[in-house]
């Protein structure tokens, strides 16, 4: 946060002067609120800081190696994330694709056609939840490429406008969604990287996997299917708490100046 530190001195050095000569020509109203302008800065740095540091303890104890300080490690830890949700979703793909072509195979023949609709219908719910999984995490790694390239950006003006009693606003809005959604995004590539350990691809050349494919197929949509319910859950909580972290700027500057 050294951006944030130089741009509080600068607008707390611009006050103290604008302060002083108001002092000077005798202006004590004036120069009071300009005074008083340099403690809220001061304030809202330190409870910016506070933030950070209670930030960096949760992703800590979420087992987020990144450090929220460093914009560009998190933005690449961010690009790491879309390739986890991308591999999820082309896991779910090759498994639907699998299924498919096992049962064009089994129709092809009069002998086992109808065994053709027997797996249609004891996969169906799990290929559905598969497909809905694929186009979610598919998504989702899209979105992470973008927040990847303007994570940087998104610290580095909020810290500059924070400070900045007009801007303030502004600043802290884009500082809660950098936090939130940063360390969301890594916890929830997280989730999805350990359910996918236990994912099996089944094998085109082993036959056990023709003769269990729906076994395989259910396990494999309900691993992802808890993930993606877990993600979907944390970002909505870090929507959440993102809107909570903007508007602590605005009732601290309410209880410091108008107070």
């Amino acid at each position: 946060m050294l951006l944030a530190d130089y741009t509080a001195a600068l607008a707390s050095v611009f006050y103290l002067a604008y302060g002083g000569i108001k002092w000077l020509l005798g202006k004590r109203s004036e120069a009071l609120n300009a005074f008083e302008e340099v403690v809220d800065i001061l304030v809202h740095l330190l409870v910016l800081q506070l933030i950070f540091s209670i930030a960096e303890s949760i992703a800590s104890l979420l087992h987020i190696s990144a450090s929220l300080n460093d914009a560009e490690l998190v933005s690449n830890a961010i690009g790491r994330a879309g390739s986890i949700f991308w591999e999820a979703s082309q896991k779910a793909i090759s498994v639907i694709l699998y299924v498919q072509t096992e049962r064009a195979l089994l129709a092809s023949a009069p002998i086992t056609n109808p065994l053709s609709s027997v797996l249609g219908a004891a996969t169906g719910w799990s290929t559905s939840e598969l497909s809905m999984v694929a186009i979610f995490f598919m998504h989702l790694s899209f979105a992470s490429q973008v927040f990847s390239s303007i994570a940087s950006s998104l610290l580095f003006i909020g810290s500059i406008l924070l400070p900045v009693p007009k801007l303030r606003r502004l600043g802290a809005s884009l500082l809660a969604i950098y936090l939130a959604t940063s360390v969301a995004l890594l916890y929830s590539s997280g989730v999805v990287q350990d359910k996918m350990k236990n994912f099996v691809e089944p094998s085109p050349l082993n036959p056990i996997d023709w003769l269990r494919i729906a076994g395989i197929v259910s396990d494999n949509a309900i691993l992802l299917g808890e993930a993606a319910t877990t993600v979907a859950l944390v970002l909505t909580l870090s929507t959440i708490a993102g809107y909570g972290l903007s508007s602590v700027f605005d009732s601290i500057y309410v209880s410091v100046v108008r107070y």
